[in-house]
């Protein structure tokens, strides 16, 4: 697959772009909204540069990229022979069942259309098109052009040819794609973070500590062995020469307990919200938020490499 269409090109649209043209590969763009399409190509270039800064591209590969991003005036444009496309549309229902009938109305038949989309349900979304098993999401973590995770979640309908065709481009890509055997919304990687943010957002509220303590305990502890290793694996090692096994039959039982007392909200209570958002200002005295954004693109560059050094 060569020829990449981005079709909705807000924030995540851009970085996807600008990840395909730092592989090489021929990109359009196209949006309904002007504005958002010229802002997108300009956030893909920039995107291209902080890669070379990081030492994750060449010049030279940063200069190809910046020269195979091309916008679009229409949605037969964007589809006009093209092998992949990958949808970043507001999260609505109704908005993507009609992008999906136009997206078979103009596209060859063997392009494949994935989704980012990180609360919907791809059975349905795919429940409009004619040949719906060339569909399925391509869910990134943020920013795609910098994180490696991608999670393919396919609908009912979706041919494991598909399933099986997309994961092997990510990987080839340096993506490390995930699959989904069920659909659930938020997918895997957004429910987990949903859990820890509900909880975050507990010990706020209780006044158990403040936003920067609860984040310092979050990154400066379980996030650095996050970055290497998921919980199941972490609670093998953590149940020494017993493995996973010795670990629930012993401290596994504590946090029951700890379960017990913990929040099980279905809404965000306004006094979470007021706190989190007055608690954060102490981060903006720091840095401002595009500062904040260049420091986190580096450190997560930095600890890719390491990481890729096995």
């Amino acid at each position: 697959m060569q020829k990449i269409g981005i079709l909705g090109a807000g924030l995540i649209g851009a970085s996807w772009a600008s990840f395909f043209a730092a592989q090489g590969l021929r990109v359009r763009i196209y949006d309904v909204n002007a504005e958002v399409k010229a802002r997108a190509l300009e956030i893909a270039g920039n995107n291209l540069q902080t890669l070379v800064h990081l030492n994750l591209l060449s010049p030279e590969a940063a200069k190809t990229g910046q020269q195979n991003l091309q916008t679009v005036n229409s949605l037969s444009e964007l589809l006009s022979e093209i092998d992949y496309v990958q949808e970043s549309v507001i999260e609505d229902y109704k908005i993507k069942a009609d992008v999906y009938r136009e997206f078979e109305q103009y596209a060859p038949d063997t392009a494949i259309l994935a989704s980012s989309s990180s609360g919907l349900l791809m059975t349905q979304m795919q429940s409009v098109m004619q040949h719906p098993e060339r569909a399925l999401i391509a869910h990134p973590f943020n920013p795609p052009h910098l994180i490696p995770l991608v999670e393919l979640v396919p609908g009912e309908q979706t041919a494991a040819f598909t399933v099986d065709t997309v994961k092997a481009f990510f990987l080839k890509l340096g993506k490390h794609p995930v699959v989904l055997n069920k659909e659930v919304p938020g997918h895997i990687a957004n429910r987990l973070a949903a859990a820890v943010w509900r909880e975050s957002l507990a010990l706020l509220d209780e006044g158990v500590a403040s936003v920067e303590d609860i984040d310092a305990a979050l990154c400066k502890g379980p996030g650095l062995r996050w970055a290497m290793m998921g919980q199941h694996l972490i609670y093998e090692l953590g149940g020494g020469e017993g493995g996973y096994q010795k670990f629930f039959d012993t401290i596994g039982a504590s946090f029951e307990e700890y379960w017990k007392e913990m929040q099980v909200w279905t809404t965000i209570p306004d006094s979470a919200k007021q706190k989190a958002v007055a608690g954060t200002e102490t981060y903006l005295k720091q840095k401002s938020r595009s500062e904040w954004t260049a420091w986190r693109d580096e450190k997560l560059a930095r600890i890719q490499q390491v990481l890729s050094e096995e």
